[in-house]
């Protein structure tokens, strides 16, 4: 068991701390939810990703013994640069608010130096999201202050009932991606999609198409089969990309991207994609199926959800930290 120690340092992370620092996630995990929400070759795809310089944007804490007790990152590899995502973790048998407000003040200082990598004028701000059951970590927060200005949910449906057949709108059809011709035309569809909900911000679709070639390369379970495609012609009307799985549970696939073009809303398109993932992953006998969702979603999409028969199982809430007021880019 790790102590609660003074902190004696905060040096770069390396991967070589690697499987240490997933061990602290996990555990931070396990006493939320009493499950392991973190795979060590998934978080290596991330750290390898391209941009990403660990030297710059990642810290681990020891304590005196030298052991980790905690990871902090400042995740800011995308242009405009004006989100700083902020990511710290203690071990829980480590907890120390003073500690953490360490980590917390290495990342405000390392964003602060990054603010010039946004546009002149804009507004640019730290995101900070945990679950709402981490009490001590939202109270260190507020006390930081940050501001809590979003909340989300997990919702979950059972496959414990044959799903019903999907609905698909006239003169759609909806296909697994062709990978090879279709991955930017996919991404290009999300981002215009993706441009109606909280918190957007335009990024370059060479960069996505850089970090999805890596993490096509490098991913040991990503599956083209489960992302899939509505179509109109040869145009893309809506996308839902999937997991088979997530980490801390193999029978629950995931929707990790749910979205519809404006054109074709408001046809039943968005239904039909949910449903259709539901009876692929019922075909392939998974027991659950989940997703992420805005609570105060712009386009509805809680609405949706619960009438496709999802409930909501877990909250999260995202922090903000203003370094910098100015014109926001962010959708609101």
């Amino acid at each position: 068991m790790l102590e609660n120690m003074t902190l004696t340092k905060i040096r770069p992370f390396t991967l070589d701390d690697a499987q240490e620092v997933v061990d602290i996630f996990n555990a931070h995990s396990q006493s939320l939810y009493g499950v392991n929400d973190t795979d060590y070759d998934d978080m290596v795809v991330d750290w390898t990703s391209p941009g990403v310089k660990l030297d710059e944007i990642a810290r681990v804490v020891e304590n005196q013994k030298g052991e980790i007790i905690g990871y902090i990152e400042v995740w800011d590899i995308s242009k405009p640069h004006v989100i700083k995502y902020t990511w710290g973790c203690l071990h829980p048998d480590a907890w120390d608010e003073d500690v953490f407000r360490a980590m917390l003040n290495w990342a405000e200082k390392r964003a602060c130096e990054r603010i010039p990598l946004a546009p002149e004028g804009t507004r640019v701000v730290m995101s900070h999201g945990l679950s709402n059951h981490d009490l001590p970590r939202k109270k260190a927060l507020e006390a930081y202050g940050y501001e809590n200005v979003r909340n989300f949910f997990r919702m979950v449906i059972d496959l414990d009932q044959t799903p019903p057949q999907p609905q698909i709108p006239d003169g759609l059809t909806i296909v697994p991606i062709d990978l090879d011709k279709e991955l930017r035309p996919a991404l290009e569809a999300t981002e215009e999609a993706f441009s109606d909900h909280w918190g957007h911000v335009p990024h370059s679709i060479d960069e996505q198409m850089e970090r999805w070639q890596h993490y096509i390369e490098e991913s040991k379970d990503f599956d083209p089969s489960v992302w899939f495609l509505a179509k109109d012609g040869d145009e893309i009307a809506g996308v839902c990309r999937c997991a088979n799985k997530i980490t801390e549970d193999p029978d629950m696939a995931w929707v990790n991207i749910l979205c519809v073009r404006r054109p074709w809303r408001r046809r039943g398109l968005g239904m039909a994609l949910l449903q259709h993932a539901f009876v692929e992953f019922d075909r392939r006998g998974k027991q659950r199926v989940g997703l992420g969702v805005d609570a105060t979603s712009l386009t509805n999409a809680t609405r949706l959800y619960e009438k496709a028969g999802m409930h909501v199982e877990r909250q999260y809430d995202t922090y903000y930290f203003e370094l910098r007021p100015g014109k926001d880019l962010m959708t609101s």
